[in-house]
């Protein structure tokens, strides 16, 4: 009698799994190992484990219980959970977020938009909706597919009105490429906070409003942060009307040298002809208003040759021979980084050395001192 009692007890959990003993578990279905590499230390080892309890049928209760470890939802048993399809298997992972005593629950929303269950689709929009803290209703927000689910459309697009401009920013990044959208973005374009307007001049790339609201933001918005996300959406545009305002701007003075290398990238990563022909163009200005005692570092994102001669450099030799006949620069400065550029693209100007350097240092007549 003693012997059938003791045989029908789980035997105890081994002190130490490993990935061996898993794999081996799984051959032999031997769920009492499987549970038991919950428990290890190792996330390797649990995140082995979680992977083929994750898929078991029926699904064993252990991995619902092993989803919180040490007072915090446990990544590798949680990302196994990507691989449950149904409610049955994925359904508890969703009410991980009716625990607020967790810690990053935002990150846990990241983490629940790759389990397909669709009680957790269905958790997920609930928190878009009504989560007590914003920055898990502004990661749900993100996560929300509005453009193949009217209910989702409307929540996301009204959420561009919320109070938390966390929550403004998400829903602008969340409606980028919707026509539907369109018009609510470009309100959005001119919201008080700064990151709003950035998100939603970027969430309208592509559209037939783009330039009408990103072309005015680049010349005159009064957050530099926007104006450089306005210059970064600009890249790889064909429109004349983005291309011409960022001509223009490329001949205005911009107080800001973030802004400034975002052009100059943009620039750089556009195909289209009239881009290569703005920084050509712009070179003799630029030394001129951007290039104090000492030139910028090469290939830097304030270095507007190498911007040139990596989007154009069969121009490169033209283009530079045209800066350095404009003339007009007045530091040491300047004078060598145009001289620079010029003898390295094979120019017979004399060799350029730069200004904090003694004279005499081996070019003979051939060398010059700016």
């Amino acid at each position: 009698m003693f012997l059938a009692l003791l045989l029908a007890c789980d035997p105890p959990t081994p002190t130490y799994i490993d990935r061996k003993m898993i794999e081996k578990a799984h051959i032999h279905g031997d769920t009492h190992i499987l549970c038991g590499g919950l428990e290890m230390k190792d996330d390797a080892t649990r995140g082995a484990a979680a992977d083929i309890l994750a898929t078991m049928e029926p699904p064993e209760a252990c991995l619902c219980e092993h989803l919180v470890r040490d007072g915090a939802w446990d990544p590798p048993v949680l990302r196994s959970m990507a691989k449950a399809k149904d409610d049955l298997h994925g359904a508890c992972a969703a009410a991980l977020l009716d625990r607020p005593e967790l810690a990053d629950r935002a990150g846990l929303v990241n983490q629940l938009a790759r389990v397909k269950a669709p009680a957790v689709g269905a958790r997920l929009s609930a928190a878009a909706r009504e989560d007590a803290d914003p920055l898990v209703r502004a990661a749900a927000m993100a996560i929300l597919r509005p453009a193949k689910d009217p209910e989702a459309f409307a929540l996301v697009t009204a959420a561009l009105s919320d109070a938390d401009p966390a929550m403004r920013v998400a829903a602008a990044n969340s409606l980028a490429g919707i026509d539907a959208a369109t018009d609510s973005l470009a309100t959005a374009a001119k919201d008080a906070d700064p990151g709003v307007r950035g998100a939603a001049i970027t969430a309208l790339k592509g559209s037939g409003r783009f330039a009408e609201v990103a072309c005015p933001a680049l010349a005159g918005d009064a957050d530099s942060g926007v104006r450089a996300v306005t210059a970064a959406a600009m890249s790889g545009t064909k429109e004349d009307a983005v291309l011409a305002c960022l001509r223009t701007h490329m001949l205005e003075n911009e107080a800001d040298p973030g802004v400034r290398g975002a052009m100059l990238l943009s620039l750089r990563k556009t195909t289209a002809p009239a881009a290569a022909a703005t920084l050509c163009e712009a070179i003799p200005f630029w030394i001129r208003t951007y290039v104090g005692a000492d030139p910028p570092e090469r290939e830097g994102p304030s270095d507007i040759l190498f911007a040139q001669n990596d989007r154009d450099f069969e121009r490169s030799y033209e283009c530079v021979q045209k800066a350095l006949k404009a003339g007009g620069y007045k530091t040491c400065g300047q004078r060598y980084y145009v001289n620079d550029w010029f003898h390295e693209l094979g120019g017979k100007n004399a060799v350029p050395r730069r200004c904090d350097q003694p004279a005499g240092g081996g070019g003979g007549s051939r060398e010059i001192t700016f």
